[in-house]
């Protein structure tokens, strides 16, 4: 946009405007002080009225107005709106200078932001992508182990080999909660461990309901993955250590997981009322297996305190601290 020439600062127009004003009421003031009649104060007092009238119309039109139309374009623009700049012609030259920068300004504001909304889209596309293919990938190791284990003949390896298929299981349902339900950094619990232990369930050709029952008592809790992968293996040993061990010959119970969080800080309880574990020096290889020392390691990595029960059943309760969700573009 060019500038009209035919438009003066407003410099010079308060200048001019001052000059118009002032130099007759000092020209008055000189006279008065010559004739003091009562006619010539009423003249003065007249003129100086009407100078001051004229003054502040020339301040409405030369600064006033020119503001509350800039004021007006920086209400707009914070609304979301871009900076109008069309209006400018009876401007003076300072204010359009200014609201032509501002108008400058507010442009490469919008352009930087929509810069970075693409850059965040594609980030979050290429996270999208990255879990997806992490899911595959943990799916078809999950495959592999299946297969294996049903081709081994020893029931100790081959229960090993089906608890190291439910672990990456676990794995691959949780970057497809990452990624399936567009929250790329946090997981809601509820959802996830709902399906988690009902993914066990099926492991173990357990109907939920039929012989043992499931409970699932957690809030809707959104937790950053660093913390859902641990929790993820934590509970999928308990759970299995429970579906494997908690009832046997055929007795029936039911099987909870809690988890709620409050102050920063979540409880996580595993709990079923089975037979319970035995002691830490008669526990069987079989019984044994890596899991009690699984669970403690998830339980560190988590910085979490963990307190194991045997009355009526089998209880586990880890607290922890909630960490922050990760900070984004």
């Amino acid at each position: 946009m060019t500038l009209s020439p035919r438009l003066d600062s407003i410099r010079l127009r308060l200048i001019a405007l001052f000059v118009v004003v002032l130099l007759p009421l000092a020209a008055l003031a000189i006279w008065m002080s010559r004739e003091a009649a009562p006619a010539s104060i009423a003249l003065v007092a007249g003129l100086a009225a009407a100078a001051l009238l004229v003054m502040a119309i020339g301040v409405e039109r030369i600064v006033v107005r020119p503001m509350r139309t800039l004021d007006g374009a920086v209400r707009r623009w914070r609304c979301g709106a871009t900076a109008d700049a069309d209006a400018l012609e009876a401007m003076p030259r300072e204010m359009r200078a200014l609201t032509l920068s501002f108008a400058d300004a507010t442009s490469a504001l919008a352009q930087r932001e929509a810069d970075l909304r693409a850059a965040l889209s594609q980030q979050e596309l290429l996270m999208q992508e990255v879990h997806h293919r992490v899911k595959n990938n943990l799916q078809i190791v999950a495959s592999l182990l299946n297969l294996q284990a049903s081709r081994i003949r020893q029931p100790e390896a081959r229960t090993e080999f089906q608890s190291a298929r439910d672990r990456v299981r676990a794995l691959a349902t949780l970057h497809r909660h990452l990624y399936g339900h567009g929250e790329l950094h946090t997981i809601n619990m509820r959802a996830f461990l709902n399906e988690l232990c009902v993914q066990l369930f099926q492991s173990f050709h357990e109907e939920v309901g039929a012989r043992i029952d499931l409970v699932i008592d957690a809030s809707e809790l959104q937790m950053s993955s660093d913390q859902a992968v641990p929790i993820a293996l934590l509970v999928t040993e308990t759970v299995s250590n429970a579906l494997k061990f908690a009832f046997p010959e055929g007795r029936g119970g039911a099987i909870r997981v809690a988890l709620a969080a409050e102050d920063g800080t979540a409880r996580l309880v595993i709990a079923d009322d089975g037979i319970g574990l035995p002691a830490e020096d008669d526990a069987t290889p079989a019984r044994e297996g890596i899991g009690r020392e699984l669970i403690r390691g998830f339980a560190r990595q988590l910085g979490a305190d963990l307190r194991v029960s045997q009355e009526a059943g089998t209880l586990y309760e880890i607290v922890m601290k909630v960490l922050p969700e990760r900070a984004t573009l």
